[in-house]
């Protein structure tokens, strides 16, 4: 029987999206704020357009310790990334999930974030015990979002066929097309109910996740 490797986004699936919130809109605008002697309204502001100009499809976008050079702060990422890490939240079924797939399935967890990020959210409630490997969209493939040659890296990373790998994850775009054009079995996981829940791989929950695991149509 072949092995079966189940993937996991990380925000918006397993850990709630606030700590990045804090990162990027908080923690730099005041940093920004303190150094250049402006209120943090006028901060907030110009750190947003000096984010806008760089854009999304450049990799030194999602790379914090660029962003703390490139506005001349006098700090490492590990700082900041330590200061907020007790702001870190795991999404209440998360743990039950995980407890239940462990051992039935080989798990991986599946990101577009630096594996900075990614280190600091897993360390909370050691969950990196439930995983076998880690993958980073921008620190292990340089790529700036999760692909369809994102999903078709894991697998030959993990030595097994598109066929073997299941991903879930909250982007409709990234975690479900992306990888169902790369031929893996995705899931959608729609947590506020904008896709029909009738639609055989988009799920309300981890929990339902579970079951359409258990119960294949």
């Amino acid at each position: 029987m072949k092995k079966i490797y189940i993937s996991f986004d990380v925000d918006g699936t397993l850990i709630k999206p606030d700590y990045n919130e804090l990162i990027w809109f908080k923690e730099i605008p005041e940093l920004y704020a303190t150094k250049y002697s402006v209120d943090i309204e006028k901060a907030a502001k110009l750190v947003r357009e000096e984010y806008e100009k760089v854009g999304e499809d450049d990799i030194r976008w999602y790379i914090l310790q660029y962003w703390l050079d490139r506005f001349g702060f006098k700090i490492k990422e590990e700082e900041i990334l330590r200061k907020y890490e007790d702001e870190v939240e795991i999404y209440e079924e998360a743990l039950f999930v995980l407890d239940e797939l462990y051992g039935r399935f080989s798990l991986v967890a599946s990101s577009a974030m630096p594996r900075s990020f990614i280190d600091v959210k897993l360390k909370k409630n050691n969950l990196f015990r439930y995983f076998e490997k880690i993958f980073s969209a921008v620190s292990d493939f340089k790529m700036v979002k999760k692909e369809d040659a994102f999903y078709r890296r894991i697998c030959k990373e993990l030595g097994i066929s598109t066929r073997s790998l299941v991903h879930i994850g909250d982007n409709f775009e990234a975690d479900y097309l992306a990888a169902q054009k790369a031929g893996v079995k995705a899931f959608y996981l729609d947590r506020t109910n904008s896709h029909s829940t009738k639609q055989p791989h988009v799920v309300s929950s981890l929990l339902e996740f579970t079951h359409r695991l258990r119960n294949p149509e």
